[in-house]
C-alpha cells in the first residue's frame, strides 16, 4: 500500500510538471528551465542526505549505475521531455509518456529475458490504438497520412529513456539506498544541464518574475526531489514492470491540472486516455515483476 501511494504521489507531481514547465518556458529556454528545476531539486536532496552522504568509495563502487541512471535515464529523459514540451501540448506529451509501461515491458523482454504473454500483447495493441487516436486527433482515417508532430517524436524518445531508467533503478540503486541514489543521479542530471547552459542565451535572472520562480521551485522540490524519491522507492519495492503501470495515471492527472490552468481538453484526449490506460492495465493484470 505504501509503495502504491508513493508511486501515485510521483505521478501526480509529474503531471503538474507539464504545466509548470510551460510557465517556465514563457521566460527561458527548455534547457534553462530544466537547469533551474534541478538546481532546486538537488538543493532539497542534498539537504536531506547531508548527514548520511555516501563515501567516495561507495560512489566509485556504484559509478556504473549512477552514470546510467543519472546521465542517460534521467538527464536524457528530462532533456527530450523539455524539448518535446516546447513543440507539443501538455496533454499530448503526457499521453505518450503514458506508454512507458509498454516500453518497459518490451525492453525488459529484450534485455532481461522477461516473458511477454498474450494478455500483454493484446493490452499493448489496445494502448497503441489509443496513441494513434491521439495523434490523429480522433480521426482514425487519417492514419494513412499520419505525420508526427516534432514534439511528439521527442516525447517518444523520452519515453524509451525513462523505461531504461525504471529498469536500471531496480538493478543498481539498492546498495546506496534510495535517497542517496536519487540525490547522486539528480546531481548527474544537473551537471548535464549545467554544461548545456554554456551554449544557452544569457538571461538576467533578477528580472525573472515570481511565476517563473514559483514554477521552478514547484518542479524542483515536488516534481523532482520528492517525485523521484517516491518513484524510485516504489520501483525498488515492487519492480519496474509493476511500478511503471502507475504512469498510466499521468494523462488523467494532467487533464485535471489542465482544467485548473485553463488549458483546453478535447474529447479525443479523453478517449485516447482511456484506451491507453485500459490497454496498459490489461497488460499488468498478472502483476509480474521484472527479473533483475
Amino acid at each position: 500500500m505504501k509503495s502504491a501511494l508513493l508511486l501515485f504521489t510521483a505521478v501526480l507531481f509529474w503531471a503538474l510538471n507539464f504545466h509548470l514547465g510551460k510557465i517556465m518556458m514563457e521566460y527561458v529556454s527548455p534547457n534553462s528551465s530544466a537547469f533551474w528545476r534541478y538546481i532546486f531539486g538537488v538543493i532539497a536532496l542534498v539537504l536531506l542526505t547531508i548527514t548520511k552522504f555516501p563515501s567516495i568509495a561507495q560512489i566509485k563502487e556504484n559509478f556504473k549505475g549512477i552514470f546510467l541512471v543519472g546521465f542517460i535515464g534521467l538527464f536524457g529523459f528530462i532533456y527530450f521531455f523539455f524539448q518535446g514540451l516546447n513543440y507539443t501540448s501538455a496533454m499530448n506529451g503526457s499521453l505518450i509518456i503514458a506508454l512507458n509501461p509498454m516500453t518497459t515491458l518490451i525492453i525488459a523482454a529484450i534485455f532481461q529475458g522477461y516473458q511477454i504473454t498474450i494478455r500483454e500483447i493484446i493490452g499493448t495493441i489496445i494502448a497503441l490504438v489509443g496513441v494513434v487516436y491521439l495523434l490523429t486527433a480522433g480521426n482514425m482515417s487519417a492514419i494513412f497520412s499520419l505525420q508526427f508532430n516534432y514534439g511528439d517524436v521527442l516525447f517518444f524518445i523520452a519515453n524509451i529513456l525513462f523505461a531504461l531508467h525504471n529498469l536500471w533503478v531496480g538493478k543498481y540503486s539498492k546498495q546506496l539506498g534510495n535517497l542517496n541514489f536519487t540525490m547522486l543521479t539528480s546531481c548527474c542530471c544537473l551537471l548535464g544541464f549545467s554544461v548545456i547552459q554554456l551554449w544557452e542565451p544569457s538571461v538576467d535572472v533578477f528580472s525573472l518574475p515570481l511565476p517563473f520562480w514559483l514554477s521552478a521551485m514547484g518542479m524542483g522540490f515536488l516534481g523532482t526531489a520528492l517525485a523521484y524519491y517516491c518513484w524510485n522507492y516504489g520501483i525498488i519495492k515492487i519492480g519496474a514492470t509493476r511500478g511503471a503501470v502507475f504512469s498510466n495515471a499521468i494523462p488523467l492527472c494532467t487533464a485535471f491540472f489542465a482544467i485548473l490552468f485553463g488549458e483546453k481538453v478535447f474529447g479525443y484526449h479523453w478517449v485516447s486516455s482511456f484506451l491507453i490506460i485500459g490497454g496498459l492495465l490489461f497488460v499488468q493484470l498478472k502483476g509480474k515483476t521484472t527479473p533483475t
